[in-house]
Order: C-alpha cells, then structure tokens, then sequence
C-alpha cells in the first residue's frame, strides 16, 4: 500500500554529509499517518467507537493519498 512517503523529510536542508548519514534511518510519519491523524480531528464521526473512527481515519487518508497520486 502506498503511504505518500514522508511527511515531514529531513532531506535537502543540509549537505554535510555526517549529518545526512546520521538522518539516514530515523523513519518518521508517513503521510498517510499524517492524513489519517488530521482526518480523525476534523471530521464529524466523533460519536463513532474508537475502532471504527481509525478505521475510517485511514481509509479517508488513503483516498487523499491516491488523489494526491493521480496524475493531473
């Protein structure tokens, strides 16, 4: 499944190469997490139980991130 890559990359702001290989593997949220977390507080379903709020979080944030895939 894709997860839209990173949400927040830590590539581009540096050229030092220490600090680029110490950044290597620090993983981080994807943006689907991301949408998923926005999607949760902003939406109207918070009467819903908690497993189906997520449930519903990320299938919203994988719509987003298929719509963000598409090609214009």
């Amino acid at each position: 499944m894709k997860d839209g890559e990173s949400a927040f990359p830590q590539h581009g702001w540096t050229k030092d190469h220490d600090t680029l290989e110490r950044m290597a593997n620090q993983g981080g949220m994807s943006l689907r997490d991301w949408f998923a977390g926005m999607a949760l507080g902003n939406c109207s379903y918070k009467m819903v139980n908690p497993e189906h709020q997520a449930s519903l979080a990320y299938q919203l944030a994988d719509a987003m991130v298929a719509e963000r895939d598409k090609e214009v």
